[in-house]
C-alpha cells in the first residue's frame, strides 16, 4: 500500500493545477485551484457534477486511496478507471442524514441500554464497505446490529459472512442522500447496495434544485423524492417536496406532504431486518448470538417524510 498511495496521489494531482470545488451555489461553484506545494489561487469557474479528478486508476489504487484519505467535504465515485466527485456536503443533506439516523437511535433509549456503544442498533456515518462491483464505499448512513447480537465475521474480510472492511457486521440498512448527484446515479448506487443480500433495506433520498418560488411559510420551494428498496418487496416511492419534480404544484386531489404523521408519507423499516443473520454451516457459523428485547425486535423504525421535508427547507439557501 505504501507504494500505491504516492502513485495515486501523483495521478490525482499530476496536472499543474486541479480545480477542486469549494462551494455549490445553484449549480455554480466557486473553485479553488489546488496545486501540490503551490499556494491556492481563487478563481471563478462553472462546474457540473460528476466532476472528473483522475483517470487510469486501478480498482486496487482507488480502494487504497479511499481507505487512506478521501477528500474532505466530497463524496467520490469510481467508474471504469476514472475517479469523480459526485456529491458535496451541504446543510440540508446533513440534516436529512441526521433525521434518518434518529429514527433508529430513538429505538434504543439510554434509559434502557445505557451507553450508545451498548445499543443493539448501531448507526454510523460512512463506514467503508466493499460492494458487489469490488469498490469500497461509505454510505451516507449505515445501520448494523451490535456484535453482542450478531457476531463479528469469523473469517477475515471479505468473509463469509460479509462485514465492513474492519471486520464488523455488514450494514443491514443503508441510506443515501443526493443533492448534486443525479437521480439516475443515486438509483444506480442504491441498487448496487441491494445486490448484497445482507443489506435488507436501502433508502435513497433525492433533493432537486431549489426554486425561486416560495411556499406559504416563505421557504423556497423544492421537489424531493424518497425511494425504498427492500429485499423481496416491490420498490416504493414518495414525492414529498412542496412541488413535483418538474417544479409544478401538485394537482388537486393528490396526496401532498404538508403535515406530520400522514401515513401516506411514513417509511417503516422493520427492526428485525437489522438482525438478519443466516447460518453458514460450511464454515460453522451459527447465526445470531441472541435476539433483542421482543418489543424492540418487533418494532419499526419510523421516518416521517414531512419532518425530512421541513428540515431541508429550514437548512437550504434562503
Amino acid at each position: 500500500m505504501d507504494h500505491i498511495m504516492p502513485r495515486l496521489l501523483q495521478k490525482l494531482f499530476s496536472s499543474e493545477k486541479i480545480r477542486i470545488p469549494r462551494e455549490l451555489d445553484e449549480g455554480r461553484w466557486v473553485g479553488v485551484a489546488v496545486c501540490i506545494k503551490v499556494r491556492p489561487v481563487l478563481t471563478r469557474v462553472n462546474y457540473s457534477l460528476p466532476f472528473q479528478i483522475a483517470s487510469n486508476i486501478s480498482l486496487q489504487e482507488y480502494n487504497s486511496f479511499i481507505e487512506s484519505k478521501e477528500i474532505s467535504g466530497y463524496k467520490l465515485d469510481y467508474k471504469k478507471g476514472t475517479v469523480y466527485i459526485v456529491e458535496m456536503c451541504s446543510s440540508e443533506r446533513e440534516a436529512v442524514v441526521e433525521i434518518v439516523g434518529d429514527a433508529f437511535r430513538e429505538l434504543c433509549p439510554r434509559a434502557i441500554y445505557g451507553l450508545r456503544t451498548n445499543a443493539p442498533i448501531q448507526i454510523l456515518a460512512q463506514p467503508l464497505h466493499e460492494v458487489p462491483d469490488g469498490t469500497r464505499r461509505g454510505p451516507d448512513l449505515a445501520v448494523r446490529p451490535h456484535s453482542n447480537f450478531v457476531p463479528n465475521p469469523p473469517v477475515p474480510h471479505p468473509g463469509p459472512p460479509p462485514g465492513d472492511i474492519r471486520g464488523n457486521p455488514y450494514a443491514r440498512i443503508i441510506a443515501e442522500v443526493a443533492v448534486s448527484q443525479s437521480n439516475s446515479d443515486l438509483n444506480e448506487k442504491c441498487r448496487l447496495w441491494k445486490r448484497q443480500s445482507y443489506v435488507r433495506s436501502v433508502i435513497g433520498i433525492k433533493l432537486y434544485k431549489i426554486l425561486n418560488t416560495r411556499d406559504a411559510s416563505g421557504y423556497r420551494e423544492r421537489a424531493m423524492k424518497a425511494t425504498l428498496w427492500r429485499q423481496g418487496i416491490a420498490r416504493q416511492k414518495w414525492y414529498f417536496g412542496t412541488v413535483d419534480k418538474n417544479g409544478n404544484q401538485f394537482p388537486t386531489g393528490t396526496n401532498v406532504c404538508n403535515a406530520a404523521n400522514d401515513p401516506n408519507f411514513i417509511i417503516n423499516i422493520p427492526v428485525r431486518d437489522i438482525f438478519y443473520d443466516p447460518q453458514i454451516l460450511t464454515i460453522g457459523y451459527t447465526g445470531p448470538l441472541a435476539i433483542p428485547l421482543t418489543a424492540l425486535y418487533n418494532a419499526n423504525a419510523v421516518i416521517d417524510l414531512y419532518e425530512v421535508q421541513q428540515a431541508v427547507l429550514m437548512n437550504q439557501t434562503k
